[in-house]
């Protein structure tokens, strides 16, 4: 399916919108969103929902208590699009620029609140359309989470990742005991965005070459140090 660039910038922020809350989007939300008139954010997603991008459903308005207001929501054809946009190409030298990216990414928030640096994070891999720079910006926004959560266990899940000299078990063991570690020890701050984006990077996992996934891997290793 084909989309202009003006399309494809409602339908993104849409989607973030939507994995944000995990709650359909009013066309007033989009429109401040964006910086547009409701009557344009509206129209627009009116035709995002003629190409099968978007379903509408209704709500009770909060401001006015008995009336219903229309919302929309993203549908797989519009999630499964962005995500089929992610090629897996890529050189020595470009895996090497964007590790060190993300890795500098990684440096800038260090002072930032937890949800402050989470929130950029996920800015940044709303843009992305690589799959093993979707991935290494993944590992970022967990080591986000692995430096909330104490020296000891930072220290455990480096002695996990290094059971293993294969680079996929080793994220396998990274992904998972970091989630699983966060989930008690940070719970709230993981919503069904970050869910839905970790299920994205175990797809994309079985798809990268040898090269990239060592590149996760060195990427891990000198994130930690």
């Amino acid at each position: 399916m084909s989309l202009t660039e003006r399309r494809k910038q409602f339908l993104q922020q849409i989607i973030n919108l939507y994995e944000r809350t995990g709650l359909p989007v009013h066309y007033i939300t989009l429109a401040n969103q964006i910086g547009v008139s409701k009557w344009t954010a509206y129209d627009m997603l009116k035709e995002l929902e003629k190409n099968g991008l978007l379903k509408r459903d209704y709500t009770i308005s909060p401001h006015e208590p008995g009336r219903s207001m229309i919302v929309f929501a993203p549908t797989p054809a519009a999630e499964e699009l962005f995500g089929k946009t992610r090629t897996s190409m890529c050189s020595a030298s470009e895996l090497k620029v964007m590790k060190n990216s993300v890795l500098g990414l990684l440096n800038e928030v260090r002072t930032f609140r937890l949800q402050q640096a989470v929130d950029l994070f996920l800015e940044k891999i709303s843009h992305v359309n690589i799959q093993a720079e979707f991935c290494l910006y993944i590992l970022g926004l967990l080591l986000l989470y692995l430096n909330a959560l104490g020296k000891k266990r930072k220290q455990m899940i480096e002695h996990l990742i290094n059971v293993s000299n294969r680079p996929e078990i080793q994220m396998t063991m990274f992904v998972g005991t970091v989630m699983g570690t966060a989930v008690q020890t940070v719970g709230d701050e993981l919503g069904p965005e970050i869910t839905k984006l970790i299920a994205l990077f175990f797809s994309y996992l079985e798809k990268l070459s040898p090269d990239e996934l060592q590149t996760l891997t060195d990427f891990i290793r000198e994130a930690v140090v």
